[in-house]
């Protein structure tokens, strides 16, 4: 369970909150447009996983700053996805849909917070260009792959930190010269910097059993240029 002070990201940047997570009944200006969507969407689907650059954002610790980013990335479950491709929720979760979101004007899977306009993007084991494997060992064991962001009554599921290095990593591997890769190679290296001196909490160790030969490849080049950047840092 996340209970350090985290970094949180608006529509225009990304900032520190010294909240926990938020406070769904407060009017208080100060929660965070990203927290309000991810409230919501967890209220929809309870097994919902954050990924992408916010789930980065929430684990980046400083001096290391998370980039902006300007949607939220979730995994769902199998039986989740496909009930929201068929259009075929209950009624009650069709009711909270239809309060928090819209429909969105893209080709992806997603909706659109109506409050605050942010996309949020659903993945599922069919997705690409995020290996099947990885997603399918996600979802197998929520209560292992995944903490908690969590203030009083209020939760949603976010990716440990070593596995979502191996999705960004996987979509790397794929296009690394492509804008999409650069970003993910950019999460990558912060998420290792942050956390170089703690081990414990993400290492080289718990990423490697997680990715390919071609993925590992690119991690040792990583981790290369983060061992430089901080001696080069620290010799100034």
């Amino acid at each position: 369970m996340i209970q350090q002070t985290i970094t949180s990201c608006d529509n225009i940047q990304c900032f520190l909150v010294t909240e926990h997570f938020f406070d769904y009944f407060s009017d208080d200006t100060g929660i965070t447009t990203f927290d309000r969507a991810m409230l919501d969407l967890s209220r929809l689907y309870k097994d919902a996983v954050l990924v992408g650059a916010i789930a980065a954002a929430k684990y980046i610790q400083p001096p290391v700053e998370p980039r902006v980013t300007f949607d939220i990335d979730a995994i769902l479950t199998e039986a989740d996805f496909r009930e929201f491709l068929e259009d075929s929720l209950p009624p009650e979760q069709k009711e909270v849909l239809e309060t928090y979101f819209r429909t969105s004007d893209t080709v992806n899977h997603s909706l659109i917070h109506r409050t605050t306009g942010i996309y949020v993007d659903f993945l599922s084991a069919s997705s690409q260009p995020v290996r099947r494997q990885l997603i399918q060992y996600i979802l197998a064991d929520l209560e292992e792959t995944t903490n908690l962001l969590v203030m009083n009554a209020h939760s949603i599921r976010i990716l440990k930190p070593e596995l979502l290095v191996a999705m960004k990593l996987n979509r790397y591997a794929k296009k690394p010269r492509s804008e999409k890769g650069l970003t993910d190679r950019l999460d990558v290296v912060k998420l290792l910097k942050s956390y170089y001196e703690m081990p414990e909490l993400l290492s080289p160790e718990k990423i490697r059993p997680h990715l390919g030969r071609r993925e590992i490849k690119y991690l040792e080049e990583i981790l290369e240029d983060v061992e430089c950047e901080r001696c080069e840092s620290q010799a100034v």
